[in-house]
């Protein structure tokens, strides 16, 4: 594993991170569907609680930060998922209302 300190980079690192590994029309993460609203918005925000705290150990501790930086990717596109299947859901209905 390399141990070399990260160098400073553009922009959020987390921002940066989803860049690097992500893949072109691809999700890493999708929602299930028909999750209730509330279940979604209550896991959404738990992840976000979890990548705060990834995010102060990575400043803490420096040595750690190359990981701490994929796991906050990973569970930014979770959240991410999670709110974008909601959204999507909220449109069918409403345009299933407005062609009735």
């Amino acid at each position: 594993m390399d141990n070399k300190p990260t160098l400073p980079t553009q922009g959020p690192t987390v921002v940066n991170a989803a860049r690097r590994f992500a893949s072109a029309g691809s999700d890493l993460v999708q929602m299930k569907p028909a999750l209730p609203l509330r279940t979604a918005l209550m896991e959404a925000s738990t992840i976000m609680g979890c990548i705060t705290e990834l995010t102060r150990k990575a400043i803490d501790k420096p040595a750690d930060r190359r990981n701490a930086m994929l796991a906050t990717c990973y569970l930014a596109a979770m959240a991410k998922a999670l709110i974008d299947g909601q959204l999507q859901a909220l449109r069918n209905v409403r345009e299933d209302d407005v062609e009735r």
